[in-house]
């Protein structure tokens, strides 16, 4: 059985806009936690010149959180074709955004095949185009979804969907399992080192030369023939053993003194 993969949590700016900071530290209970540079990009815009006194108090508050959060700048993208502008269609600012943090979560899936990334956003549009990747590493859930995952630790309907299929595929394909599997020993250096100690035990265990078996039951076989032929000479050497085979316990002894005849008148 696979053990849960490492979550690699990705954020867009409606997630992000509809959290608070304690709400933001929670999210790193979960998994490690990632923005991509446009949104980035986008939270510096809006602390610079937000018209929106919301917005502009939300970008301050994440500039002051992520000096010391431990969350990550990313720069991956990757391309599908559920992530493409159609031909012909005019996309929004915010559009843009969402499809390029949809291509941040495509493109962390596929160089880390060992870990579940979860994209984190309101935009129900974004999530519908994530559920028609064939991934079994990503998925995507609300910002509601993740605060209660992290508050109770109950996994949200869509990664516990995404585990089954990630379990079901290290388990039925050889090549997509050795890639799971080497990627997540690499974040679990413990485990690593445990199945080497058992490796190194199991060797050193095997020490025994294959004819010592062999040896033990000759000299077994040949102590109980042994006993046996002593057995055998104690009863033929033995003299009541002897008297007893001589003479049968309803006739007497010769000689002795008894007259055993019947006279008859």
């Amino acid at each position: 059985m696979v053990a849960v993969p490492p979550i690699m949590l990705v954020f867009d700016i409606s997630a992000l806009s509809a959290a608070t900071p304690s709400e933001w530290r929670e999210f790193s209970r979960v998994g490690s936690c990632y923005v991509p540079q446009v949104v980035y990009e986008e939270m510096k815009l809006k602390f610079d010149r937000s018209p929106d006194p919301d917005l502009e108090r939300i970008a301050k508050a994440f500039n002051r959180f992520y000096a010391s959060s431990g969350w990550r700048i990313t720069d991956v993208n990757g391309h599908h074709p559920s992530l493409k502008v159609g031909s012909g269609q005019a996309l929004t600012r915010r559009s843009r955004v969402s499809l390029a943090v949809g291509r941040c979560a495509f493109g962390l899936a596929e160089n880390a095949p060992g870990s579940l990334v979860v994209l984190v956003t309101k935009d129900r549009s974004l999530l519908q185009r994530l559920y028609e990747i064939p991934v079994v590493n990503l998925c995507g859930i609300t910002v509601e979804n993740l605060l209660q995952w992290s508050r109770t630790g109950q996994r949200p309907i869509p990664v516990s969907q995404k585990l089954q299929q990630f379990r079901a595929a290290a388990g039925t394909q050889p090549t997509g399992s050795t890639m799971i599997n080497q990627n997540y020993q690499r974040t679990s250096p413990t485990r690593v080192t445990d199945n080497s100690f058992k490796v190194k035990g199991s060797r050193g265990a095997i020490s025994t030369p294959d004819w010592l078996p062999d040896l033990i039951s000759l000299v077994l076989a040949a102590a109980g023939l042994a006993i046996a032929g002593y057995l055998i000479w104690l009863i033929l050497h033995n003299g009541n053993i002897q008297q007893y085979f001589q003479y049968p316990p309803n006739q007497s002894e010769p000689n002795s003194g008894l007259d055993t005849s019947v006279r008859i008148g």
